[in-house]
């Protein structure tokens, strides 16, 4: 089973459409959680953008323009490594 990077970018919920579009251009595959982060103890509407087996750099540029976007003085990153199998009936 191959390992691989998985990347995880945490941002508000603010221009969904936008950054889903952003994220769409950049990668064929991810997925796009809606949670609830807290910041300073203050509640948020929250995204989390995770991508298997995408190269670090097009993260860091898209986690950059994420940023940018919502007007966010950082935007977290989290990498992990893993294995990911698909399973196929």
């Amino acid at each position: 089973m191959p390992t691989s990077d998985i990347f995880r970018i945490y941002t508000e919920e603010k221009n969904k459409r936008d950054i889903l579009r952003l994220v769409e251009k950049a990668f064929d595959n991810f997925t796009l959680q809606p949670t609830l982060g807290y910041y300073k103890g203050e509640p948020e509407k929250s995204i989390v953008i995770e991508i298997v087996g995408a190269r670090e750099p097009a993260v860091k540029e898209m986690a950059l323009k994420i940023r940018k976007m919502n007007g966010q003085k950082s935007v977290l990153i989290i990498k992990l490594r893993g294995q990911a199998k698909t399973y196929r009936a």
